[in-house]
């Protein structure tokens, strides 16, 4: 009996725990918890990945489990099949997993480099030149990000320099300094890096730091010896709700 019991646990072992990374995977994908970790572009591997040792955990209990037809050619099949679970997954990963140390993790590690911030491309120029174009008395809602971009393009700085906005991060009180601050990732968590935008104005409020808050002020971009720092004047704050993406991608 305890022999039987040791032989199905030994059996089974192997699909349990490939089954149970499965859903631990795609657990953390249908939660949400998986934007605190990675960026948005590699949310499809971990999908597939969970998705991979699901069909491994099946496959390991149809091929290992004793044969109920002893010919030879059904005896070599799963032979074969036992082979390929082992070596298919290895030889995908050497294969397809990139290069670790290229030319885009120098560019975003180099000590003298700055975060690579999301670019306005043709869409955005239009959206910006639309919300310019809408009643100025009505916040645009904007990202951290989209404020250091536009500090870094004299052209639709000017344009922007007083205009109401909506911006919601993170609260930081940097020695006295009051932000609004989101994090970017570009990886991981690992690799996620902060940039902020300078509170100033009605600031009024028992704010603490990591909370939430949406912001609503005028967009300013003073600039001490050459560098550029955005500026919200604030009108309004509160609370909200964390956004469904807690990180933003470059």
């Amino acid at each position: 009996m305890n022999d039987r019991l040791s032989r199905q646990i030994t059996f089974f072992a192997p699909a349990a725990v490939m089954s149970g990374w499965a859903v631990v995977l795609l657990h953390v994908i249908a939660s949400g918890h998986l934007n605190r970790y990675l960026a948005p572009m590699f949310h499809t591997y971990v999908l597939a990945a969970g998705i991979a040792l699901l069909v491994l955990s099946a496959l390991h209990l149809l091929l290992y489990q004793p044969s109920p037809d002893p010919s030879p050619a059904a005896q070599r099949l799963r032979q074969i099949g036992r082979w390929l679970v082992l070596l298919v997954p290895v030889v995908a990963a050497s294969i397809l997993s990139p290069t670790a140390l290229s030319n885009t993790t120098y560019d975003n590690r180099k000590p003298d480099s700055t975060y690579p911030m999301p670019t306005f491309d043709s869409i955005d120029k239009v959206n910006v030149q639309n919300a310019l174009a809408a009643d100025p008395n009505q916040p645009v809602p904007m990202e951290v990000t989209d404020l250091i971009t536009l500090a870094n393009s004299p052209a639709q700085m000017q344009q922007f320099v007083g205009r109401k906005v909506r911006v919601v991060g993170l609260f930081e009180n940097d020695g006295g300094t009051l932000k609004l601050v989101r994090w970017i990732m570009w990886c991981c968590a690992a690799d996620a890096k902060p940039v902020s935008a300078v509170l100033s104005g009605n600031t009024a409020g028992d704010w603490k730091n990591d909370e939430w808050l949406e912001v609503t002020g005028a967009a300013q971009f003073p600039s001490t010896l050459g560098h550029v720092v955005p500026e919200i004047e604030v009108e309004s704050i509160k609370p909200t709700q964390e956004p469904d993406e807690p990180y933003l991608s470059p």
